[in-house]
């Protein structure tokens, strides 16, 4: 049984990207995955609908910055959360249009915890969704 949420999970590494599906899955999230930033625009242009995007700035094709403006543009009240290293660009106005940040350090409690928050936040009339057993 799902929680009735769908999650994009975008990242250039197919190991994080198969390792995120498989630890969101295991929680009960529908998860799809892109490889790039041509195929992130591509599914959020399809008909597949998503509650919530996990990305990460560094996806071939189409810089992360750009991306998360353009994902605000087309797509507005989608919550983003990103996923990466910030480095450099941790001051850059476009991470504004992301609804958090989470530091690939490898705490992924941290970053499964974020998006359940995002989740709470953007959507409090989908509450029942949240009853996850022992996460």
């Amino acid at each position: 049984m799902h929680t009735g949420f769908s999650l994009l999970v975008a990242d250039r590494n197919p190991h994080v990207r198969e390792f995120l599906k498989r630890e969101l899955g295991s929680r009960r999230y529908e998860v799809e995955v892109a490889k790039d930033g041509r195929e992130v625009l591509a599914m959020l242009e399809g008909d597949r609908q998503c509650d919530l995007v996990v990305m990460d700035l560094d996806l071939p094709f189409v810089d992360g910055l750009t991306l998360l403006e353009e994902i605000a543009r087309r797509r507005t009240g989608l919550p983003v959360v990103l996923h990466g290293f910030l480095g450099e660009c941790a001051d850059h106005p476009a991470l504004r249009c992301a609804a958090a940040c989470v530091e690939k350090k490898g705490n992924l409690d941290k970053l499964f915890s974020t998006i359940k928050e995002v989740l709470q936040r953007w959507y409090p009339d989908r509450q029942a969704a949240f009853t996850e057993t022992g996460r």
